[in-house]
């Protein structure tokens, strides 16, 4: 599974440094988001609810694609009805969740191949027996 860590460093890979910069020494999930981000409290708040959507308790608690999303849409729905979303800032969010989507649905493909693998296995065993 992804960690909460490793899904915010692949989306620094996916969305630049610019955007995503993550601080690799830092442990609460805000000050993960490096003061230089062109959308600092935005991606900053991003970060946050992500790990607390995810019920994570450390940086390398897993998390998972639904939450991740639920909690990107909570931002979104709350600067919006802020009137604080311009275009930009709503484009960026579109893109943390498109990135995380990737990043979240390709881990999910890849432990769903394992699985018939496991099962065929364990049939063959069974059938040996």
């Amino acid at each position: 599974m992804t960690s909460f860590y490793n899904l915010l460093v692949s989306l620094e890979e996916k969305l630049g440094r610019v955007l995503l910069p993550v601080d690799h020494t830092a442990v609460e999930p805000a000050r993960l988001i490096l003061s230089s981000a062109a959308f600092l409290e935005l991606t900053r708040s991003v970060a946050s609810e992500i790990f607390l959507e995810n019920a994570c308790k450390t940086r390398e608690d897993p998390v998972t694609l639904y939450p991740t999303l639920d909690a990107i849409g909570r931002i979104k729905k709350d600067h919006r009805s802020r009137e604080a979303l311009d275009l930009v800032a709503a484009d960026f969010l579109e893109q943390i969740g498109a990135a995380a989507i990737q990043v979240l649905t390709h881990e999910a493909c890849d432990n769903s191949n394992l699985a018939p693998l496991s099962r065929s296995r364990s049939q063959r065993e069974f059938a040996r027996t």
